[in-house]
């Protein structure tokens, strides 16, 4: 490693060279890079490269190198290698030795430590290793600052061999040269010669000159800077990150080969692609950094790029390929704009730049460069961050060259699994071609959120819309690309959109031919595309995007967005409502509904859309909220008589929104209940569902006031009554039911329907609809109803009637309110006369004890009521108030459990305080149902309660034929044993009052006997009182009657004829209210005493029910 410690100075002629090669005693010998691969290798690895052969980035050296050099060497040491041999200490006469110019070098370019021809070959040497890229890169910049600045040689052959004194005019051979300058050489040497520098200069300039096969030079060299030029952009490639902070300061050597080239009018016909290394450099040292970007604007070198591309898309053809030279550019070009785009400053200076968005556009046309195409696609598809390019590029045509790439893309190839290349199948650069064509789509109107966000286009979304429909325009934002193009290369036919081949077509022809007329004439559709229209979409009804009769016969599809299709469905119906309002003015007549006529055609796409309405309101749920505010106009539809279609719809759409609370408040304030109501009288086909729809309005109570106002009731008694559909008669009978339950308006319900049909109808209506239909057809006569085959004609014709008169002033004034007069009934002649309290026809009860009522308790209620207010008069009817008190008798016969009600009601002080009344039917009543009640622990006690004894005293003095209800009942309440009622028996003298009944003949009863052996009954019960007994016995032993009576057995005075009633008698019978003629036997029998120890009678038997 001492060839750099010599003492070695080199020539004049060796000044440029580089440092190393000034420094080291090899530099005149070895070319340049094998001198530094000693250096930078090591001897072993300079040894190994010295004896080979090797042609690499860092050597090129061969066994003819290694040949040449020996022979330079020999030549220049001449005979003083003999001269040594024969003396060795002979003395070398040093002379400089005239660098070796290797042939295998000439057309290289060496810098730093690389020939850059190899390093620029990435295909034999892809990635070969740089130590120092930075070095590297300002050496590369030195050297072309170098080339540039080349100059013609400064002498001529002539001079030079005029120098070394030679023949002018003859070709001399290499040895005779040398020998020349050898002797010219050592004759002005410095060190011999100290005045002769000047002349030892130019004896070596001359033979540098005559030594090199390459003595003309013209200035620089464009292939070399070719190479200068791929070198930079190979270091800005590999070391993007290393030089992102440095400023790249090439750019005016760079602007101005571009702008040297692009005016070269031979500049595609030259051998040195200067325009297109240089455009390439400029794409990387942008794509560095944005240093980069800002310091090439301010050189000019947008404007300069503009010009070479504009120059170079001017001779672009379709038979152009790939590797052309002006493809090659326009690539690079395209590239360094589409990178620059991203810096504000730049993308003001390509506005400033009309042509630039033009020539851009234009390279598009030429489909048979689809590389080309996709890398302009992406630079276009950046300038759409800056809304005026996007005008610019619009304005361009730039969507007649896009779209069309859409339809090149096939999507079984990227289905298919298959791993495919761009460069060897075709159909997979227009794939990614149509890929990047729906980006730039996006990006261009603006359709993308988030950090791929632009500004939005309103004119290009509208083309789009026009010539993508609205449906793919706005997936552009929505669905992968791939996916968006394999529907548009796929035939689809749904709400959103009709694509199929014609449509495909047709677009691609309005497409093609918009394109050749931009490009040949620079003139266009001036409404770019939006005004275009499918041939198979004229005829559609087409509404907020949605193809109306497709959506149709798929409601069930899923939309994008419900509630704005919603929206828009009601906006065409209100812009249709004039022409509907017209219509309606013609329904005295009968709409046009033929197939044919403007107006059946205008009349068919409003229906349509209704259609539509009710389908999205069904199938997406929450949309029905966007009805709120167009009730009236819905509602105004079901007028539309002649169109029962659109009526139908009109329910439908009405009835789905009734699930919404909302939506029926606004339907209850908009007060348009009457169109629906006389639908179910026109319209019977939808009359289950404008039931359906009324049931579910009616839990709302202005709508319920409103129905009863507008007349639901007579419109739903008729369905009730009349319609000859069983579903639609349940519906109805539901319906009252609903409206029934409501707290306020309920009762006017009821109260309105008991004027038509009789109370259990309506309490059957509540418990089950079905089972009031059944009851409405049947024959019935029962307590609690009579009803037949006229009552049933009879009601119904009214009913009818009234519905009629009605719809009749209602279909010319929707306005009219309903009213019954107050003192309509329907009369019912099978129970005309009869007593009704609690809809039960006390008659039929009276007779049918047995029959199970509905409502027990409330027919307790009021009939207990009736009956106490009956005995509060002072006159009350007779034969009503029997019958009253029987059929509260026969109804504790048959519902015992409701006498535990009696005393929780505060009945029993109001029954024993009008037994003192001077009416005489109405003592009869009260111990009548005292007799009832007697043998209940619950009454019986609170009888024991209050002052009870001394009333029926006084009821038994004052009705003597009563004396038989009031004994028993004294038999029952004493058995209970009771100390208080043996209390009041004494101050009341029950006890004397007895035996003068048993003293008494009785000739007013039937049956004396028995109501004497109940008299006994009580007597014996008090005396087992503990507490008061002996008091009673003792009154008794006093009594010459009672020692008849004590221990007389009663058996057989106790018949089982139908007389006494309250010992035997028919379940269909009221025992003691009803009785049977007596036997002379038994009135014998009466006389006589009745058995002492006749044990207590059953209760049912007591009551004569057996």
């Amino acid at each position: 490693m001492a060839h750099l410690k010599q003492a070695f100075k080199s020539d004049e002629q060796f000044a440029q060279a580089s440092d190393m090669m000034q420094r080291s005693i090899l530099g005149q010998m070895l070319p340049e890079a094998m001198v530094h691969f000693l250096e930078n290798h090591g001897p072993e690895k300079f040894a190994e490269i010295f004896l080979g052969d090797f042609d690499t980035p860092e050597a090129i050296w061969n066994s003819e190198m290694r040949r040449m050099m020996i022979e330079k060497i020999a030549a220049h040491i001449g005979d003083f290698s003999p001269r040594l041999t024969s003396n060795i200490r002979a003395l070398y006469n040093y002379c400089p030795m005239p660098v070796v110019n290797y042939p295998q070098l000439e057309d290289e370019l060496f810098c730093n430590i690389y020939y850059l021809r190899h390093l620029c070959d990435t295909d034999r040497f892809p990635d070969w290793p740089i130590g120092d890229h930075i070095a590297l890169l300002k050496d590369i910049l030195e050297a072309w600052k170098t080339e540039v600045e080349k100059r013609p040689a400064s002498m001529s052959q002539d001079e030079a061999l005029e120098t070394l004194g030679l023949k002018l005019g003859v070709a001399h051979e290499e040895s005779k040269i040398r020998k020349a300058y050898f002797r010219m050489a050592q004759k002005y040497h410095p060190d011999k010669n100290p005045d002769g520098r000047e002349m030892f200069e130019a004896v070596n300039k001359a033979y540098e000159f005559l030594c090199s096969k390459k003595r003309k030079t013209d200035g620089p060299d464009p292939d070399k800077i070719v190479l200068i030029l791929r070198a930079q952009s190979i270091v800005f490639k590999r070391f993007k990150e290393d030089l992102a902070p440095y400023k790249y300061s090439g750019y005016p050597m760079l602007v101005k080969t571009i702008q040297l080239e692009t005016k070269d009018d031979s500049l595609f016909s030259k051998a040195a692609p200067l325009l297109t290394a240089a455009a390439e450099l400029c794409y990387h040292t942008v794509c560095c950094s944005s240093l980069n970007a800002e310091e090439l604007r301010r050189e000019g070198g947008m404007e300069s790029l503009q010009e070479a591309l504009s120059r170079c898309v001017a001779v672009l053809s379709k038979s152009s390929e790939q590797n052309d030279r002006a493809v090659e550019i326009c690539m690079h070009v395209a590239r360094c704009f589409r990178v620059a785009s991203q810096f504000e400053n730049c993308r003001e200076k390509f506005t400033e730049i009309p042509m630039l968005v033009s020539d851009l556009c234009r390279v598009l046309y030429y489909r048979n460069l689809p590389k080309l195409n996709a890398v302009v696609v992406q630079t276009l598809s950046c300038f759409c961050v800056d809304f005026w390019l996007q005008t610019q590029m619009f304005q361009g045509g730039i969507l007649w060259h896009v779209l069309l790439f859409l339809f090149q893309y096939d999507y079984t190839l990227d289905e298919s699994g298959v791993t495919t290349d761009q460069a060897t199948n075709k159909q997979e650069v227009s794939n990614d071609l149509a890929r990047l064509s729906i980006i730039c789509l996006g990006r261009l109107g603006g359709y993308f959120k988030g950090d791929d966000a632009t500004p939005d286009n309103p004119a290009i979304k509208k083309a789009l819309n026009a010539m993508l429909t609205p449906y793919l325009a706005a997936q552009l934002s929505q669905l992968p690309p791939r996916q968006v193009l394999k529907v548009l290369n796929s035939n689809t036919e749904n709400p959103y959109l009709i694509w199929d081949n014609a449509t495909r077509a047709e677009l691609g022809e309005f497409l093609e031919s918009q394109q050749e007329a931009k490009v040949r004439t620079g003139e266009c559709d001036p409404e770019m595309g939006a005004a275009f229209e499918f041939e198979a979409h004229k005829d559609e009804l087409i509404i907020g995007g949605i193809f109306v009769r497709i959506y149709n016969l798929q409601p069930t599809f899923p939309l994008l967005e419900p509630k704005k299709f919603t929206i828009d469905l009601l906006g065409h119906l209100g812009a249709q409502a004039e022409y509907l309002h017209s219509l309606m003015a013609l329904t005295a007549g009968d709409v046009d509904t033929s197939t044919s006529g403007q107006q059946a055609q205008r009349l068919k796409k409003c229906t349509m859309a209704l259609e539509a309405l009710r389908n999205v309101l069904r199938n997406h749920s929450g949309s029905e909220e966007q009805c709120i505010g167009h009730f009236r106009l819905i509602f105004a539809l079901l007028r539309m008589a002649g169109a029962s279609a659109m009526q139908q719809l009109a329910v439908d759409v009405i009835n789905a929104t009734t699930a919404n609370r909302k939506c029926v408040a606004s339907i209850a304030e908009a007060q348009v209940l009457s169109y629906l109501l006389m639908v179910t009288f026109t319209l019977p086909p939808c009359r289950l569902v404008a039931l359906e729809t009324l049931h579910a309005l009616m839990a709302n109570t202005t709508i319920v006031k409103e129905a009863m106002h507008k007349g639901a009731l007579i419109y739903m008694l008729d369905l009730f009554c009349n319609s000859q559909n069983p579903m639609v008669r349940e519906q109805a009978a539901s319906l009252f039911s609903k409206m029934m339950s409501d707290k306020l308006i309920g009762p006017k319900v009821r109260i309105a329907l008991s004027k038509f049909l009789p109370q259990i109808f309506i309490d059957a209506m509540t418990d089950n609809a079905e089972a009031s239909v059944t009851m409405f057809e049947g024959n019935h006569e029962n307590p609690e109803l009579v009803w037949n085959d006229d009552t049933r004609e009879r009601v119904s014709g009214v009913v009818k009637r009234l519905r009629t008169e009605f719809y009749t002033i209602q279909k010319d004034d929707p306005t009219a309110v309903w009213q019954l007069p107050i003192d309509f009934a329907v009369v019912y002649t099978e129970i005309e006369g009869q007593l009704v309290i609690g809809g039960v026809i006390l008659k039929l009860f009276i007779t049918q004890p047995n029959w199970v009522l509905r409502r027990p308790k409330e027919f307790f209620l009021a009939i207990m009521g009736h009956f106490l207010l009956l005995i509060s008069k002072a006159s009350p009817d007779g034969e009503e108030l029997e019958t009253v008190a029987q059929a509260v008798c026969a109804l504790f016969t048959a519902q015992p459990q409701l006498m535990d009600q009696v005393p929780i009601q505060g009945h029993i002080p109001k029954l024993f305080a009008s037994m003192s009344s001077k009416n005489n039917a109405i003592p009869k009543a009260c111990l009548m149902v005292v007799r009832a009640i007697s043998d209940n622990e619950s009454c019986v006690r609170a009888i024991a309660s209050c002052n009870s004894i001394e009333p029926i005293v006084k009821a038994m003095k004052a009705r003597p034929d009563c004396i038989s209800f009031a004994s028993e009942a004294l038999a029952l309440l004493y058995e209970r044993q009771i100390a208080e009622l043996v209390e009041q028996a004494l101050r009341a003298g029950l006890v004397q009052h007895l035996l003068d009944v048993l003293d008494n003949p009785l000739t007013e009863l039937e049956n004396a006997a028995a109501a004497k052996a109940q008299v006994v009954r009580a007597l014996k019960a008090m005396i087992k009182d503990l507490a008061r007994g002996e008091e009673v016995n003792t009154i008794l032993e006093k009594s010459s009657i009672w020692s008849t009576f004590r221990d007389q057995r009663h058996d057989l005075f106790i018949t089982n004829t139908s007389v006494a009633g309250y010992l035997q008698g028919p379940t269909a019978v009221a025992g003691y209210l009803t009785a049977g003629p007596s036997s002379s036997a038994s009135a014998a029998a009466s006389s006589e005493p009745p058995p002492i120890d006749q044990p207590a009678l059953p209760e049912r038997d007591l009551l004569g029910l057996g």
